[in-house]
This record gives structure tokens, sequence and C-alpha cells, in this order.
């Protein structure tokens, strides 16, 4: 049987860690955020500090922290941030969910959110979760082929394709290949040689 390796080696462990923190960070920010948009207490948020800065097109954006409460008024937090960019400073109150009453921070309802982010960490975990798994297979059939053709122990890593000889068959190792090959040639060297001819004809002499 012949299997081409996947060409994952040592040379790819730097984008395979780079993608796979790339997507925890992604995850550790949008599932957190997903569960309270979807079990979270409803209410509202009162900005009441804001810090500005200018963002790579050149326009204002900030953060603010303020206070939130309960739409059934069970519960007031101050203070707590308000997830999300604002563009200017909110002068009514604006839409937000907490976990709880002692969540520190106030989520948008928003689940895009939410779901950009776990998109993003998707995207990035794939060729992490590609090159391990194609790695994790190779590995198996390297320890394969060396228990069912020895002489496999010998070839790299990414050696492919590799044709595993049928047990038994005298071609198992490359000592048994040659004695098989030398075999063959001699007895048809011989046959060549000491040849008889048939019975009734008359051997031709070249003088």
């Amino acid at each position: 049987m012949t299997r081409k390796s996947s060409g994952v080696d040592v040379q790819h462990a730097i984008p395979i860690a780079i993608g796979l923190a790339c997507g925890i960070y992604a995850f550790s920010v949008g599932v957190p955020r997903l569960v309270t948009q979807l079990t979270g207490v409803e209410g509202s948020f009162h900005a009441e500090r804001c810090t500005w800065e200018l963002d790579s097109e050149g326009e204002t954006q900030g953060e603010c922290e303020g206070s939130f409460t309960a739409s059934d008024g069970s519960f007031t937090i101050r203070p707590i941030e308000s997830e999300g960019v604002f563009h200017s400073r909110p002068q009514e109150p604006v839409p937000r969910l907490v976990g709880g009453p002692s969540a520190d921070k106030a989520v948008p309802p928003d689940l895009a959110t939410s779901l950009v982010p776990m998109g993003f960490g998707l995207t990035a975990s794939a060729f992490p979760a590609w090159a391990l798994t194609a790695a994790t297979r190779d590995a198996a059939e390297r320890r394969r082929r060396r228990r069912a053709w020895p002489a496999a122990a010998d070839l790299p890593p990414n050696f492919g394709p590799v044709r595993i000889p049928p047990a038994g068959s005298g071609t198992e190792t490359g000592a048994g290949w040659s004695a098989d090959t030398a075999a063959g040639s001699g007895a048809g060297s011989s046959a060549a040689v000491g040849s008889v001819p048939p019975v009734g004809t008359t051997p031709k002499h070249h003088s």
C-alpha cells in the first residue's frame, strides 16, 4: 500500500503556535460574551466617564465606564465597564446585558460582536488543527512501516510514497532483495550458456 507524507515538519511549529494563540484568544473573547448575551440580565448602561483615542483611520473612538441598572430594577452595578466602542459619549442610557450582580463588564446585545471573534478563532485554528492531525497520522504511519518493513526505518520522516512489500516475499530488506535478484539473474545466465540443442538438429559451427 502507498501513502504520501503530509509534509508537516519542524519548520511549521511557529505558524502552528501563532494560529493556536490567535484562536484561543478569539474564543476567550467571543464565548463568554455569547454566554452573557444568551443567558444574561437585560438592563441599561449609563456612561459616566470615557477615554478617547484615534483609530487607524483617524476617527475618534472611546471606551466608557459608568453604571448598569437591571430592567426589573433588582440591582445596580457601579462602576462597570461597557464592552464595545463609542464614537461619542452616549447622552442616553444604552441597552446592555450582564452575567449577574457581580459582573464587571456590560455586554452589547448584538450577537455579531460575539460571532465575529469566534469565526476568526475557527479560521485561525484551522491550519494548526490540520497540521497536528496530519503529523499524528505521519508518526503512526512511520511506526507501521517499521513494523511491516524494517528497512523503512532508515528513510527520512517525510519520505513518500513508500510501497511496503507483503510479509514473507523476500523483499522486506535490501539484502533479501539483492539475494533474490542475484539468484534470478544467475539462473537465467546458466540457462543461456549451458543450453542443449533439441534432438534431431545439428549444431552450427562458426569458422
